[in-house]
């Protein structure tokens, strides 16, 4: 059997109990789910999270008690055990954490069945304490130490609880502690009894005293499984102290201090008071007036702080007192004052802290620890005069909230000086009193000097880094809204003995199994992928392995970007960055985790990592951007209306050979544009998208159809036809969410941004059809993969971006090329001729133009158009090139000829066409064919047939250039999808406006 696995929230009955399972005793969360014990369980063993059994979430109590008990036989050896490795984030955070008193049903009961002796501390005359021991005894609760303090007591009440606490701790097992307190008192000493003694069931209730306060404390006594702490008011309602993530910015600012004001710094100018200092003075102009016992010409460290501070621009005045001194204290005020002027600011960072376990602690240590941070705080304010101040800012740590083993001391003053801010800020209300509770700080502060941050870490407590703690000290102070007394932490794993705010999570596919979790601050999720529970995997097959696609990657970034914040709109996503691909076995399954970071107002930033990279690498990251701001109007805009439909057909021509996406992805119905750097088309659209998870998992989307957005990405594959592209990243989606807006089907347009290689950025816009832009893509960047040598067979429409992304790397510059296809009309007339001619001319630009042609049949665009152009007829298709300077084009087959007969068409060029065929191997019609081609585009230049060609190095496989003078001749053989015959295809244009363009 099991040790109580769950505290308050309990989902498992209390009775699964084993008293010698020291390691469950360790495993308390305030919020627990049966995934969640596991994976503590692992961590606290420092086994590998691959060693836990991946069935837990679905496995039943006798299984879940099994597999724990196989991994406490073998991870334990009864010392301290190490943590597993960290679960990454998508961000280093610290965030500040109101207090607050959530109002809670009591949990069910959880009672022994059996009477016990009860042994009480409490001082004589109380009220209730001795009715309320009778009550426990006699309530079936077992055995425990009671221990009772009044409203307002004072420190040396608490000596008391520290008799009960080591009482409890001398007892037996399964005895129970109960501390009852109205106010201030020692919860702090409690929480810190329970974690160093995990098995003592530690019940802490806060209540004035009133007709039913013993019924209300045995009945939270009855409902506590392992730790409770609870608050009841004089009307008898019942809260839990519950910590709740501020927002990252407040809803207003109002600096409370200025350059007229003076700051008193207590804490000695050293450690995290001196950073704080410095950065509230820089802030608002305020002097500063540090107090401290050292002497900066015997302690470098002070006088370096007190030389950085005026080399800051500070001005500072340092007087030497011991705060737990009323008379060093007074005559330090009026010195400070003297050189300063009035003190209207406090920041008291005094402290001190020698821990040691429960059992070592006397009452002496107690008041060694109180003296400065209480005692002296009391001390500085009555020297000032609270009634002159406009800030008090007490450095107080969230040992006070939650206790901390070997802290007991340390956690009660930290308690009682949370109390005393709140008095300050009751009884004087034009004072801003700021109690802030920090965990520990990484490189300054109280836990460097006692060496326990490495150790905390290990624990699973993130320090606060300077900078953090810095800018959350400077939110707070001028947060007029901010709670009197904040926890400003990181990563707390671990505590058991708060409870975080953590509403139910919402029902979405990637948001199952919660690692990580502070609500409003970080989520991290882990979710298991196989082809089964996704079947969106395999209509992403590429190369034999299923890749999670970029879209469902999305997907899964807002849905726990939507589940730490609550929100639930589309946000834009920024940033994006496809780093690694995610693979799934087609026979088995991998693991990912999706961690999402509030890191500002409207902002989370996701990554994904995966199972293969030892979730230590990330895969996918963005940042989530919440806005309610619409997509942006404006380009890429869409080609005329009667601009005529590409002769493509998705289903035939692209998918199943250039497209690798299944049938789940093939959204692209028809094509207005596909050029090389232009494409216009039509997507289909699933207003309700369903069956990409399997029927027994949550199947809601937050993003509108995935099938849609893939196809936004894919379908540019017309413009690298000769290559697979795949993503790795886009600087800025605005996306269509789902619901019942979204249309049956959308027009995209997509223009290329720049090129870099088989580097490719694209601008993208999605219209529905009213021409209102419904969804935007900036900077989708694509990277050409699996690239073929362009020897075909090609369908008409997809070689001409091909020919015209080749003509730029062959020649250097930009040839708009078209081939477009005649279908079932031959090219006879010269009417149909010309008709061909003006449809390829019209493609190649992306609208609709007037062709006219010379007397000597040359074609020309309209008058104004200043572009030059040229068409060719061959092989059921018509090609045509557009530039801004001279070109020409030519198609022609490749026929079998004899060389006579290749002698007599190409003439004295026929050694030329030797010369081909030896430098390329290709068969001597090939290579002829192509000098044929040159010499066709010289023609329609007007060069005489006779001009000497010249073979240039070659730049690109199939491709041969020939030179005429300033004139260059690229040809380039291929094969038509419903052409017998290999084509030829050239094109002309000068090697002067060549290098212009590459200018």
């Amino acid at each position: 059997m099991l040790r109580t696995l769950v505290a308050e929230r309990a989902e498992l009955p209390a009775d699964l109990v084993d008293p010698d399972s020291r390691l469950l005793d360790d495993l308390h969360m305030s919020s627990i789910t049966v995934g969640q014990i596991v994976n503590q369980a692992a961590s606290r063993l420092g086994i590998a999270a691959a060693q836990v059994p991946t069935n837990f979430a679905t496995a039943t109590l006798a299984q879940l008690a099994e597999a724990l008990e196989t991994l406490i036989s073998t991870g334990g050896d009864g010392q301290e055990p190490t943590a597993g490795p960290a679960i990454a984030g998508a961000a280093a955070w610290a965030r500040p954490f109101a207090v607050d008193l959530d109002e809670l049903a009591r949990p069910p009961a959880a009672a022994d069945g059996t009477d016990g002796a009860w042994e009480l501390f409490a001082p004589e005359g109380h009220p209730f304490a001795e009715r309320l021991r009778q009550a426990l005894a006699t309530s079936r609760l077992g055995s425990g130490v009671l221990a009772v303090l009044p409203r307002g007591c004072s420190a040396q009440e608490v000596d008391r609880v520290l008799d009960a606490a080591k009482n409890a701790l001398a007892g037996g097992r399964e005895r129970r502690f109960v501390l009852v307190q109205d106010g201030r008192g020692a919860a702090g000493l409690a929480k810190t009894l329970h974690l160093e003694a995990p098995h003592l069931r530690t019940t802490i209730v806060h209540t004035p005293v009133t007709r039913d306060a013993v019924e209300r404390v045995v009945a939270e006594v009855a409902a506590t499984g392992r730790f409770t702490e609870v608050h009841y008011d004089e009307a008898d309602v019942r809260r839990v102290p519950t910590l709740r993530a501020l927002p990252v910015e407040p809803l207003r600012t109002d600096s409370p201090l200025d350059a007229t004001d003076v700051l008193l710094v207590t804490g000695g100018g050293k450690g995290i008071s001196a950073e704080c200092a410095l950065a509230i003075a820089l802030d608002t102009g305020a002097k500063l007036a540090v107090l401290g016992r050292s002497d900066p010409a015997q302690d470098r460290e002070l006088a370096e702080n007190l030389g950085r501070m005026r080399d800051s621009g500070v001005t500072v005045h340092y007087a030497r007192a011991d705060v737990t001194e009323p008379e060093q204290v007074t005559a330090a005020v009026a010195e400070l004052e003297g050189e300063l002027g009035r003190i209207t600011g406090l920041l008291h960072g005094a402290g001190r802290n020698e821990p040691a376990p429960l059992t070592q602690l006397g009452a002496e240590d107690f008041r060694r620890t109180f003296a400065p941070k209480v005692d002296g705080l009391r001390t500085v304010l009555e020297a000032v005069g609270a009634g002159s101040l406009k800030l008090l800012v007490a450095f107080g740590s969230i040992i006070g909230r939650a206790g901390l083993r070997g802290e007991a001391h340390y956690a009660t003053a930290n308690e009682w000086l949370a109390d005393l801010t709140e008095d300050v800020a009751r009884n004087h209300p034009q004072v801003r009193a700021r109690c802030m509770e920090w965990s520990v700080w990484s490189g300054v502060g109280m836990g460097e000097k006692l060496s326990v941050v490495e150790s905390l870490s290990r624990e699973g407590i993130t320090p606060v880094s300077p900078d953090q703690g810095v800018k959350i000290l400077l939110r707070l102070i001028s947060d007029p809204d901010a709670p009197v007394v904040t926890v400003i932490s990181g990563r707390t794993e671990g505590i058991g003995t708060v409870r975080r705010d953590l509403p139910a999570l919402p029902m979405l596919r990637f948001t199952g199994t919660p690692l990580v979790r502070y609500h409003g601050v970080e989520l991290v999720t882990e979710v298991e992928l196989n082809a089964g529970s996704d079947p969106y995997l395999a209509d992403h097959l590429l190369d034999g392995n299923l890749l999670l696609p970029a879209v469902i990657g999305m997907e899964a970034m807002a849905q726990v970007a939507s589940a730490v914040t609550g929100r639930t709109s589309a946000p834009v996503i920024e940033g994006a960055r496809f780093l690694r691909p995610i693979v799934v076995p087609p026979n088995g399954s991998t693991r990912i985790r999706i961690a999402a970071t509030v890191t500002g107002a409207d902002t989370v930033d996701v990554a994904i990592h995966a199972e293969d990279t030892g979730f230590v690498a990330e895969h996918f990251r963005a940042r989530l951007v919440y806005t309610e701001a619409p997509a942006p109007d404006g380009p890429p805009l869409q080609v005329p209306e009667d601009t005529p439909v590409v002769p493509l057909d998705p289903a035939a021509d692209l998918y199943g050979s250039i497209l690798f996406q299944g049938a789940r992805f093939q959204r692209l119905r028809r094509f207005h544009r596909a050029a090389a750097r232009h494409v216009d088309a039509e997507v289909a659209v699933q207003r309700h998208p369903e069956g990409w998870f399997a029927g027994f998992l949550p199947g809601e989307l937050l993003l509108a159809d995935p099938g849609m957005r893939d196809s936004l990405m894919h379908g540019n594959q017309v413009c690298v036809p000769d290559a697979t592209l795949l993503p790795s990243g886009v600087e800025r989606i605005h996306p269509l969410g789902s619901g019942d807006r979204v249309p049956d089907q959308l027009r995209y347009t997509a223009v290329e941004r720049s090129r870099d290689g088989d580097t490719y950025v694209y601008d993208i816009a999605v219209r529905d059809g009213n021409g209102t832009v419904v969804e935007r893509w900036d900077g989708l960047t694509l990277h050409a993969v699996r690239k073929n040598d362009g020897s075909g067979p090609w369908v008409a429409p997809l070689l001409g971006p091909y020919l015209e992304r080749s003509l730029e790397d062959v020649l250097g510059g930009r040839i708009a090329v078209a081939v477009e296809p005649h279908g079932d009309a031959p090219a006879e007339s010269v009417a149909q001729r010309r008709g061909f001619t003006s449809d390829a001319a019209s493609r190649a630009l992306g609208t609709p133009v007037a062709v006219r042609h010379r007397p000597d049949g040359r074609p020309e665009l309209e008058a104004g158009t200043h572009m030059s152009m040229s068409a060719a007829h061959g092989l059921g298709v018509t090609l045509s090139a557009v530039s801004d300077t001279e070109v020409s084009c030519d198609i022609e087959a490749v026929s079998m000829r004899t060389a006579a007969e290749w002698k007599g068409l190409i003439g004295d060029h026929a050694a030329v066409a030797e010369l081909v065929a030896r430098e390329t191997g290709e068969a001597p019609d090939t290579a002829a064919t192509r000098v044929w081609s040159a010499v066709e585009c010289l023609a329609k230049a007007g060069i005489m047939a006779g001009a000497p060609l010249t073979v240039l190095p070659r730049r690109k496989d199939a491709w041969v250039v020939f030179a005429v003078g300033e004139l260059r001749i690229a040809t380039f053989v291929t094969a038509l999808r419903d052409a017998l015959e290999p084509a030829v295809f050239a094109f002309l244009t000068h090697a002067s406006d060549l290098t212009e363009g590459r200018s």
